[in-house]
């Protein structure tokens, strides 16, 4: 099992399997929910989707009226613990584990891994077609330090050449080893802790000693993720995400100081 550091930065992680469609998704729904409710996951919730298909060609509408696009409404479960700090979001063709109380890689596995059995178990499914992890690291620096003590030169951009007020820093790189893929985004900044556009927590709490903070700090975000299509096997989809999060967790390793990973460690 591998080694939690004591003041470990991540304060945000997501997994997720996408798998084949799933229309008939609310009539297991039920199920799913009772089995994920004994799993420690009590906190349910249903909420829609309204999404916009823009590959479809759509009529030009009568003069004066504007054109309207066609919308479709899709259904979306949360299944969530008691404390707010984990838990699951299912949809018709994926399902997500997200938690804000990371622990280490073996521990977040497991719990994602129920949540796949329980939605196999219920549906029995036919193949998956992209398996993904992805880590959100805040990097505040103690006093008397700055960011520079923490993050990789190669990638602090001007930060450390200017005085003036900086707004924003980013720095991107994507790595290639076999089928996984890992992006690194990496930002500084002047404010408080935040999340991407792409990427909103659902339902959770963030934790409390990130709540606060303040001042010029670094978000390491880092992505893995594989794509193909392969029959659903419980056993492969570990695989996969232990060789996603070692792609992770060598990208994150190169993108901090020594100084960093003593501090956390």
């Amino acid at each position: 099992m591998g080694t939690k550091m004591k003041a470990a930065p991540v304060y945000f992680t997501i997994a997720q399997v996408r798998f084949n469609p799933i229309l008939s998704l609310e009539t297991y729904a039920p199920q799913i929910q009772e089995r994920l409710r004994k799993e420690g996951f009590p906190d349910a919730q249903k909420s829609f989707l309204a999404t916009i298909n823009l590959n479809l060609n759509v009529a030009p509408s009568s003069e004066g009226s504007p054109t309207q696009l066609p919308m479709a409404q899709t259904t979306r479960y949360l299944f969530g613990n008691m404390e707010r700090t984990s838990g699951f979001i299912l949809d018709q063709g994926a399902l997500s584990f997200q938690t804000t109380e990371y622990d280490v890689f073996e521990t977040f596995l497991a719990d994602f891994l129920k949540g796949l059995r329980a939605v196999n178990d219920a549906v029995s499914l036919s193949y998956t077609d992209r398996i993904g992890i992805r880590y959100l690291d805040a990097v505040f620096p103690k006093a008397g330090e700055t960011v520079r003590d923490y993050i990789s030169a190669s990638i602090l951009g001007l930060t450390e050449k200017i005085d003036d007020t900086i707004v924003h820093s980013f720095s991107e790189t994507l790595v290639k080893r076999e089928n996984v893929n890992v992006r690194s985004r990496v930002i500084i900044q002047e404010a408080e802790i935040g999340f991407p556009p792409d990427l909103q927590p659902q339902a959770l709490s963030l934790g409390k000693r990130f709540q606060g903070l303040h001042g010029r700090h670094a978000i390491i975000d880092t992505d893995g993720w594989s794509e193909s299509r392969e029959r659903f096997d419980l056993d492969r989809i570990r695989e996969q995400l232990g060789l996603i999060h070692s792609g992770i967790d060598k990208t994150f390793r190169a993108s901090v100081t020594e100084n960093a990973l003593k501090a956390w460690g």
